[in-house]
């Protein structure tokens, strides 16, 4: 049996004993020797979880939030394609950077890269995603899907439309997403989605979504720059307490697993029906910032390939592939 599926059986058992459960009864139920029960509950204890151990009695688990982890997250994941293979990192440069380097080695679709902090996290347009220890959920997915390098944008509207199906349930006001994959609470941003691929002339190698969320962050947590423009999870709803950070991302991976399926399965149409949901986009007068220049427009309509149609002051029509788009009141 792999290790993580002793943990995760492990830790299923600590939680439904009432009290102490012996080492041998442990090392039964999971077929595998007592010294693999002591080095597996040595894993999770440096994972953060409290176990008790007695000579005479066995291991006890002293029930209290789970740790930010590895063992954590996996515990909750049900998708069918994401999450068989997860890493878990204390500090990386980048989770893109890390699962480019599993993907050239031929890591499978669905593998995930998740760490607690990122000294080189990135935005959009080369900006820099600062991603302190503690705080936030910074990860990165690995999709391998059969298409056309021009239906991936697509894939940018499954994943902001996931993350809004996972942060719906918490209640927060004013959650929506600006063009293409932005989460935005009350106008400021609180999640960031960075979508890269490696393809051929014809079809698409790999895809990785990067997603970034502000969940536990105070005011102070934020660079002055950015304070007035971003926010967290946690300012914008439960401020006197912090969310669970393991539950969210499972959460987030769950309903990527089943956007993503659903894309397969019912076409980019059903994905911008889904994405549509939480737009605060559509019918807005926008500000369009590109290489060419900054147009402003009506925002109309979001194409199945995951383009932005607008209408600009003369009266034309126009797609819009990439860029910044800015709200304009």
């Amino acid at each position: 049996m792999p290790a993580d599926d002793i943990s995760l059986k492990l830790l299923h058992l600590l939680r439904q004993a009432k009290d102490y459960i012996s080492g041998e009864e442990l090392s039964e139920k999971l077929a595998v020797s007592r010294t693999a029960i002591w080095k597996r509950i040595g894993s999770l204890k440096k994972e953060g979880f409290n176990i008790e151990a007695s000579t005479r009695k066995g291991y006890r688990l002293i029930q209290s939030e789970d740790p930010y982890g590895k063992v954590s997250i996996q515990g909750r994941i049900t998708g069918k394609i994401l999450g068989s293979s997860l890493k878990f990192y204390q500090e990386v440069d980048s989770t893109s950077n890390v699962l480019k380097k599993l993907a050239a080695e031929n890591a499978p679709e669905g593998t995930i890269v998740i760490s607690d902090a990122q000294a080189a996290g990135r935005g959009r347009r080369g900006r820099a995603w600062i991603s302190p220890a503690g705080l936030g959920i910074w990860m990165s997915v690995l999709l391998r899907p059969d298409l056309h390098p021009s239906q991936v944008q697509t894939l940018t509207l499954a994943a902001s439309a996931a993350v809004m199906r996972a942060l719906v349930p918490l209640g927060i006001e004013g959650l929506g997403i600006k063009w293409p994959n932005d989460i935005i609470i009350n106008g400021k941003k609180v999640c960031g989605i960075l979508t890269e691929l490696s393809a051929e002339a014809e079809k698409v190698d790999w895809v990785i979504i990067g997603i970034g969320l502000n969940v536990n962050h105070d005011h102070d947590d934020f660079q002055t720059e950015i304070r007035d423009i971003a926010t967290s999870l946690r300012l914008s709803g439960r401020r006197d307490s912090f969310y669970n950070r393991s539950e969210i991302a499972a959460n987030i991976i769950n309903e990527l697993d089943a956007v993503y399926r659903g894309f397969l399965d019912k076409g980019p149409e059903w994905v911008v029906g889904e994405w549509k949901k939480w737009n605060v986009t559509l019918g807005k007068r926008v500000r369009l910032i590109s290489q060419a220049g900054t147009r402003e427009a009506e925002a109309l309509d979001i194409a199945p390939d995951g383009r932005l149609i607008v209408r600009y002051d003369d009266g034309t029509t126009g797609e819009v592939l990439s860029g910044e788009v800015t709200l304009r009141e």
